[in-house]
């Protein structure tokens, strides 16, 4: 039952990671068009670095969900956190650059995601193995 939170937690990770990988190609595309409710502030360097921070969480929380689903070593459980880990701080960096202040409703969403998580990867904690074990039968 413990492999099932894993599988979960990844599960959650892969979507927000495509959210995120859209977020980061809309802004890519449309930059300052785009009307995000709030007014942004950022000059058209700031938006590209806030994409392209965008689309590396994407991958990052991806790759590290599927690192995951394939193999539940101890490596890929701490790339998780870690992606977890960045997930947020790019939050607050991102909102820091387009609107001028880093918290807002959008961290709220980002930080109760995470801890649902966050929540999935510490109950399927004992799923993980320590190394790799490849058997073999005889």
């Amino acid at each position: 039952m413990k492999k099932y939170w894993l599988s979960f937690a990844s599960f959650l990770m892969i979507i927000v990671g495509l959210l995120r990988g859209v977020g980061g190609i809309t802004l890519l595309t449309q930059g300052d068009k785009l009307d995000l409710g709030l007014p942004v502030t950022a000059t058209p360097v700031e938006l590209k670095i806030a994409a392209y921070s965008l689309i590396a969480v994407c991958c990052l929380l991806i790759i590290s969900a599927i690192c995951l689903t394939i193999r539940r070593l101890v490596s890929n459980y701490a790339f998780c956190w870690i992606s977890l880990g960045l997930f947020l701080v790019g939050g607050l960096i991102n909102g820091f650059l387009l609107f001028g202040h880093p918290l807002g409703s959008g961290q709220l969403i980002n930080w109760g995601v995470s801890f649902v998580i966050g929540l999935c990867l510490v109950l399927g904690k004992d799923a993980v193995h320590p190394k790799y074990i490849q058997s073999y039968e005889k």
